[in-house]
């Protein structure tokens, strides 16, 4: 009975020291909520509704704020000191700086529970600001005027600033008339913004007002009197002295104390170009277009951005033989009025191209003054690239009609092509980096991962299943050598008999003669130095064996043919571009520039041989497409079958590279990396394995009206046939269809496969 009361009394106990603390209340606020820093803010956590012990409230305040101090307190909340108990803890917080700080929760224990408050925010401003300038007699209100900076440079940008200082109510709007400046250039005025500032310890309201102006000229100026009529009640500090018994209000007028500046002048040497600018600056030079026909114009444009006198720069002088200026403009996208920020002035040129083909455009010269340095500094900009082409429109006195093609495709005659399987190759390289990087072969880890796996199992099972692994595990390492008969013993008696043994010494045998077996790990150093080998054997590869530009002098000479051909010179045009040619300047765009000779010349045969012959030297190249169109529109090229396929060298080797690569990062996939590597040697000897294929065939095309004897087909010129043999001056062909005969060499234009 005793025993069963003790229970009854332990139950209700705990049945009321459960609801002492579900009675309880917690309440957390915070005033102010929005203080300055340095200023102090009171946290305080009321406990409401406890009947039992209320422990220490627990807070930890955020990085930024601390605690000044702490205190508890209790109040009764009934009359006679009978009622609810409260217990208010209060916390004095500051903050360090501007911010917005989450303040909370409170933990304070009740009972056995512990309760957490809500999360409340602190926001803190920045310090009030303070004024200087002004003395404690000033009045109810006072006008300042002063220069940012206070001595100048000529032409450097300032902020003149007025400030009105309220140490008293307006009863309305005042009256406000800015200054006369003399000597400065002057833009708009920005915004009046108000805000509280701190005066000689007092709070005062402060209206400032503030206009950018440049200084036109180094000497004295005088900036004149701002004037402010000001209406104000008798809410100010000093309004005893003239409200008396009625409702204070008076009129009064401010005139700010003149202000003299001096502005410095710029130091001489002054470069080419500069005229006047002066400021942090930085320029840029562009165009509209990177391409444009000889009868539409470009507009040129220098931007001019940063914070400097961007109003006052003039725009600078645009000259260049290679182009005739017509008019010129400005934009302007200057900062909001008032403010010191960055802006930009944007001179515009509309030019007209005076020559075809690629021009140079040079910026104006520009220079300007920076005061952060106190130097001068010149615009270095690169020139603008232009590529000009024929008219859109031609007139009668538009020469030989230069296609515009062959403008915007500018011929390099010999330039070496990437080598496919030598990116196909790197590919591979990047390929095995990426296995090595990660760990080299499965075949390694799987070597390794039995041997852990006993390892685990002996060193940490107990009992029978301790022996089940000590039996698979020494049954493991006798297949791999001899000398553990007796091991092997002892754990069977100790398994299937039952008998005693030393578990410990069993299980140090084993880890021993495991960890002896255990395959050496691959040193991962060694791997990833290897790694990072093949990728730099793999980038080298890739630039020795990548694309290389041609013969200058060859470029120079193929230019020289363009501007006779422009120049209505066509037979000057096909001896610079034959000579190149014979030198072994192989290019398509080449081959296009001669069968377009040829068809000027009207001569169908020729144009379509060097169609063939620019179809071999390379694959889609845009001035030998449409070449072959006008030839074609001229009943040539019938019956040709590029045996090309339209993929150019670099195509074939990003192909190569890109897959030799995927070979790696499928890797230990085997059959698709196998597949990727596969496919990326494909890539590499496709471009040999189409030169070899289109070396075993000859194409020939008529040069002239042929019968083709044996079948009695009569060949046009510019037909293009497949050349069987060649014998005793004549030569087999076949025109297609089954139709193949005898016809004279010299009727046909043998064009033979380019190397």
């Amino acid at each position: 009975m005793r025993r069963r009361g003790a229970w009854a009394l332990a139950l209700a106990g705990l049945v009321a020291w459960s609801a002492a603390a579900a009675a309880a209340e917690v309440a957390a606020r915070l005033a102010p909520t929005t203080i300055e820093v340095g200023d102090a803010a009171t946290l305080t956590l009321v406990v409401r509704g406890a009947l039992g012990p209320v422990g220490e409230a627990v807070f930890t305040p955020p990085p930024g704020v601390e605690i000044l101090g702490r205190g508890r307190s209790q109040n009764f909340t009934g009359a006679g000191g009978h009622g609810a108990v409260e217990t208010v803890f209060r916390f004095e917080l500051s903050a360090n700086a501007p911010g917005r700080y989450p303040i909370g929760p409170v933990a304070v224990q009740v009972g056995k529970e512990t309760f957490r408050s809500a999360l409340l925010t602190l926001q803190a401003t920045a310090a009030e600001r303070r004024i200087a300038g002004t003395s404690r007699s000033s009045g109810p209100a006072s006008l300042v005027v002063d220069l940012l900076p206070e001595a100048p440079l000529a032409g450097q940008p300032c902020v003149l600033r007025v400030r009105l200082v309220l140490r008293a109510t307006l009863a309305e709007d005042p009256q406000y008339t800015p200054p006369v400046t003399p000597g400065l250039w002057t833009d708009k005025t920005g915004t009046p913004q108000s805000y509280y500032a701190d005066e000689h310890g007092e709070r005062v309201l402060v209206t400032e007002t503030r206009t950018r102006v440049y200084p036109l000229s180094a000497g004295e100026v005088t900036v004149g009197s701002a004037e402010a009529r000001l209406e104000l009640t008798g809410s100010g500090r000093d309004a005893q002295a003239w409200s008396g018994d009625r409702v204070p209000r008076r009129e009064v007028a401010l005139h700010s104390a003149p202000l003299k500046v001096r502005v410095a002048a710029l130091p001489p040497g002054a470069p080419a170009g500069f005229a006047g600018a002066v400021g942090g600056l930085s320029v840029r030079w562009t165009a509209d277009r990177a391409r444009t026909s000889l009868d539409v114009p470009v507009v040129l444009r220098l931007d001019v951005r940063g914070v400097g006198n961007l109003p006052l720069v003039r725009a600078p002088e645009l000259r260049g033989s290679a182009i005739e200026v017509f008019a010129n403009a400005v934009e302007d996208s200057l900062p909001a009025p008032g403010s010191d920020g960055p802006g930009r002035r944007r001179f515009q040129w509309t030019v007209l191209p005076r020559r075809l083909g690629r021009l140079s455009l040079a910026a104006p010269a520009f220079a300007w003054f920076d005061p952060a340095s106190h130097a001068y500094a010149r615009a270095e900009v690169p020139p603008v690239g232009l590529e000009v082409g024929p008219p859109l429109y031609p007139g009668a006195d538009d020469g030989v009609g230069w296609p515009a093609t062959f403008a915007r495709h500018p011929v390099d005659p010999g330039a070496r092509a990437a080598a496919p399987w030598a990116w196909g190759l790197a590919g591979l390289m990047v390929g095995g980096a990426m296995v090595l990087w990660r760990g080299g072969s499965p075949a390694g880890a799987a070597g390794r991962g039995q041997p852990l796996e006993w390892l685990r199992a002996v060193g940490r099972a107990r009992g029978p299943d301790f022996w089940r692994a000590a039996d698979e595990a020494a049954a493991w390492l006798a297949e791999r050598g001899g000398g553990l008969e007796g091991l092997r013993g002892r754990i069977a008696t100790a398994r299937f008999a039952g008998l005693a043994a030393d578990e410990e010494s069993v299980r140090r045998q084993l880890i021993e003669r495991i960890a002896a077996a255990l395959p050496p790990k691959p040193a991962r150093t060694a791997r990833r130095a290897g790694a990072v080998g093949l990728v730099a054997a793999a980038i080298l590869a890739c630039v020795l064996l990548g694309p290389r530009p041609g013969d200058e002098r060859a470029r120079a000479a193929v230019a020289a043919g363009d501007r006779a051909a422009r120049g209505g010179d066509p037979d000057q045009a096909r001896s610079q571009w034959g000579a190149v040619w014979r030198e072994g300047g192989h290019h398509p765009g080449l081959a296009a520039r001669l069968a377009w000779t040829e068809m000027q010349s009207g001569s169908p045969g020729a144009a379509a041989a060097w169609v063939v012959r620019g179809e071999r030297a390379g694959a889609r190249d845009p001035a030998l497409g449409w070449i072959a169109g006008r030839v074609r529109e001229g009943g040539g090229l019938t019956g040709d079958a590029t045996p090309r396929w339209p993929v150019r060298p670099l195509e074939w080797a990003i192909a190569a590279l890109l897959l030799g690569a995927l070979a790696g990062a499928l890797w230990p996939r085997r059959v698709p990396a196998i597949a990727a590597a596969l496919l990326s040697l494909a890539a590499g000897l496709a471009g040999p394995f189409q030169q070899r294929l289109d070396a075993a065939i000859d194409r020939g095309v008529v040069q002239e009206p042929v019968t083709l004897a044996g079948a009695g087909l009569d060949l046009q010129p510019g037909q293009v046939v497949r050349v069987l043999e060649q014998r005793a001056g004549r030569a087999r062909v076949d025109a297609g269809g089954g139709a193949a005969g005898w016809v004279a060499d010299s009727a046909i234009d043998i064009v033979r496969s380019t190397p």
